[in-house]
Order: C-alpha cells, then sequence, then structure tokens
C-alpha cells in the first residue's frame, strides 16, 4: 500500500508522522512525504490556524484513505492505535541525528491559559524513554509538558545520563518542583537548547503569585553548580499581568543572572507596550540600554 504523510505546519519533525511511517514500513507498505496515487493520506496539523486548510488536502485525494490529526484539532484529533503510538520512530524519514518522544504526558497544573490540561488531562506516565531513543543517538528533545513532576525523574535522568546523551527540556522545566535532589542530578545532565548547540535549561515563571517559589528553585539550581546565564526563563505577558509586574518580574530575572524570555500571550496585537517590551528583552537590548531610556522616559504605564 502506498502511504502519503502530509505535514500541515510546524518546523519541527513531527512526531506521529515517524510513527506512522515506522508502523507502515514494518508492514511493507511504501510510506513518504512525496508519493503519487496514494491509498492512504496522513495529514498531521500542529496549530487550530491551519485546520481548515489542512482538511482541503483531502479533495487532492477522493480515491485515497484521509485521516487528519494533531494538536490544532484539540480534543477532536484522534489518538494514535496503540501499536503506532509505542513503536521506535522512523528518524530515517527526516533524515535526524536525535531522537524525540514523550516519557509523559498531561500536567499537574491546571493553568487557565494552556491547553495542555484540556487536551491531555491530568499528569500520566507515556512509555519508557528507552521505546523511543534511538540505540544510535546521543541527543534526545523531550517533549514531556511537565517532566519534574513524575515520580520517575530520577530513573529517567540516570538513564539518560547513563548514556551521555544530550537532552533538550523542549517544553521547560517546572522550578516550583525543585528541591536540591533534583538540582544536583539536572547539573550533571547535559540539557542543552532545542538545536544542541549550547547548554541551556529553559523553565518559566508565568504568575506573579509564583514568585516565591520560582526563585527559589532557580537559585538552587544555580547553587547546585548551574552557571545562571545557562538558565533561560519565559515570562508569559498580556495574559493576567500588569506592565508593572513584567517589568519587575524581568527585572528579579536579571538580578538573578539567568535569561528572561518574553512570550506574548496569543500573540497579542493590541498593547503596542507589550511587543516593544519583548524587543527590550529578547533582542538582548537590556544588556546595553536602560528600560527608561528606551521607553524614552515612560517607564510603565
Amino acid at each position: 500500500m502506498r502511504v502519503l504523510l502530509v505535514q500541515a505546519d510546524g518546523k519541527m519533525p513531527n512526531l506521529a508522522l515517524m510513527k506512522l511511517s515506522a508502523y507502515h514500513k514494518s508492514r511493507g507498505d511504501t510510506v513518504g512525504f512525496y508519493l503519487s496515487k496514494p491509498k492512504r493520506v496522513y495529514v498531521s496539523c500542529i496549530f487550530s490556524k491551519n485546520v481548515s486548510q489542512a482538511r482541503g488536502i483531502a479533495k487532492f485525494y477522493p480515491d485515497a484513505e484521509f485521516e487528519i490529526g494533531g494538536p490544532g484539532l484539540g480534543v477532536e484529533s484522534p489518538s494514535l492505535p496503540d501499536e503506532v503510538e509505542h513503536i521506535m520512530p522512523d528518524y530515517s524519514l527526516y533524515g535526524i541525528d536525535y531522537s524525540v518522544g514523550f516519557s509523559s504526558r498531561g500536567c499537574i497544573r491546571k493553568c487557565a491559559f494552556c491547553q495542555v490540561h484540556k487536551v491531555e488531562g491530568a499528569f500520566w506516565e507515556h512509555a519508557p524513554i528507552e521505546e523511543f531513543l534511538h540505540p544510535d543517538h546521543r541527543k534526545l528533545l523531550l517533549f514531556d509538558n511537565n517532566f519534574l513532576a513524575s515520580e520517575l525523574w530520577h530513573e529517567k535522568l540516570d538513564y539518560i545520563n547513563e548514556r551521555e546523551v544530550k537532552v533538550s527540556f523542549t517544553q521547560g522545566l517546572d522550578a516550583r518542583l525543585v528541591d536540591e535532589e533534583k538540582a544536583e542530578v539536572l547539573e550533571r545532565t547535559e540539557s542543552f537548547n532545542t538545536h544542541f548547540t549550547y547548554k541551556t535549561y529553559y523553565f518559566a515563571w508565568d504568575f506573579i503569585h509564583d514568585e516565591e517559589e520560582v526563585l527559589r528553585g532557580l537559585r538552587m539550581v544555580i547553587d547546585a553548580g548551574v552557571v545562571a546565564s545557562r538558565i533561560i526563563v519565559y515570562m508569559l505577558v498580556g495574559y493576567d499581568t500588569s506592565h508593572q509586574e513584567d517589568v519587575y518580574r524581568f527585572r528579579r530575572l536579571v538580578e538573578l543572572g539567568v535569561e528572561p524570555f518574553v512570550m506574548i500571550y496569543n500573540d497579542r496585537r493590541d498593547d503596542r507596550w507589550l511587543r516593544d517590551f519583548a524587543r527590550y528583552v529578547n533582542k538582548w537590548l537590556y544588556r546595553t540600554v536602560d528600560l527608561e531610556a528606551y521607553n524614552k522616559g515612560a517607564l510603565v504605564e
């Protein structure tokens, strides 16, 4: 059978498509991104804004079985069958030299701005890392929404560290869950950015009321030996914080020596201050220009 795979959006290698490729190839099917006259078509859509266009692909293949899935469809997205979900992904589909996967799904938090709890539900263990870490790979992109919420966090990091694997916690780590033991193990872990070009630890500070817990966790990681400048802390703005609170969080993080990175809620365009502030922080302008000068004397509104 000829199986056509379509990645409707997203820049990163698509995990679901790699699993579907592995499954169908194991059955002797011909699989690829550029196949004529397919008998089955799978379309993966990451962003909801692209769902309509992704569905429209079906009209080009009227004689094929058509299935669309992905985060863009929200709760309507079909789940992969277990025999597909728990197969080693076909990394040759993208020709990549690193592995990707989820060891857990869902989250212990119920942040109103986040879709994870609505789509995936409460936190649950999904798969052992050996299920998707290819034996020949020494780099791993982990997509876990809240890795440190796992009771198996130590076991997982031991597995990674014993094999000298570089890992990128793409969704960030929850600083509120950090304790001294976790900080020490994380310090021994080769945590990198998503391109594996430099060491990075991703965290987030979304709500002003989490200040004490977040800063405590970050300090523990730094005290354990992680270089502060290697820590990137995502700051959600434009959701439920004021401009003053955004500036306050930014300054507290800079005082700590970590790198803040502003994320604008829903890519808002109705508040120019948010975009100017994001540029000031994310372009590292704060290293050479005072915020007062950048805002021409108007520190906050």
